[in-house]
């Protein structure tokens, strides 16, 4: 009887190769398991200008071991988040598959379990509103701003300057204006 089960798994081995362990979870996580994330971007998160300041926070934790990015987006997008992980020495993957649903775009993930409650970020215009940033200030991410809302990003959210330059006056001279207001001037 046992070696006719044997007989059985090995030829449904043999047919559909080795069954994967959590194989449902793992198509939503980039092939990764749940237990092992520590910060989710979604989608839209990624193809969003600006980097995600938190994604840079748990990049610099002793308990990262890597990034893991959806090779569904396209490069554009991705390169800012491979710079950054490049920056702080971890390893970082693209990886595609057809089979992976939902909207996880990048992962940063530990190779043990960490069982992080909360693995989502929040959207970066909800919470720089929130914190009473101006949607005008908030869109500008990736351009030079003025003086005055330099310093209101760095009152509001420090981390969230590396979304910013700060305008020179040679800029000015060249006539650059602060894209946060710049019809008021």
């Amino acid at each position: 009887m046992e070696a006719d089960n044997e007989l059985k798994q090995t030829l449904m081995v043999g047919m559909h190769g080795i069954p994967e362990v959590k194989h449902d979870e793992k198509i939503y996580f980039l092939g990764e398991f749940r237990e092992r994330v520590m910060k989710k971007l979604t989608i839209n998160q990624v193809r969003e200008t600006a980097i995600y300041p938190e994604i840079l926070q748990v990049l610099k934790n002793v308990k990262t071991t890597k990034l893991v990015m959806n090779g569904n987006i396209d490069n554009p997008f991705l390169k800012k988040y491979r710079e950054l992980a490049m920056k702080i020495n971890k390893p970082c993957m693209v990886r595609s598959d057809s089979d992976f649903k939902g909207d996880t775009g990048l992962l940063v993930v530990n190779d043990e379990a960490v069982n992080e409650e909360e693995i989502r970020v929040e959207a970066r215009e909800n919470r720089l509103s929130r914190l009473g940033i101006p949607l005008l200030l908030i869109e500008a991410a990736g351009e030079k701003i003025c003086e005055s809302c330099f310093e209101k990003i760095a009152q509001a959210d420090e981390t969230e300057l590396i979304n910013y330059g700060e305008l020179t006056w040679m800029d000015r001279l060249g006539g650059d204006k602060c894209p946060a207001h710049h019809e008021d001037e």
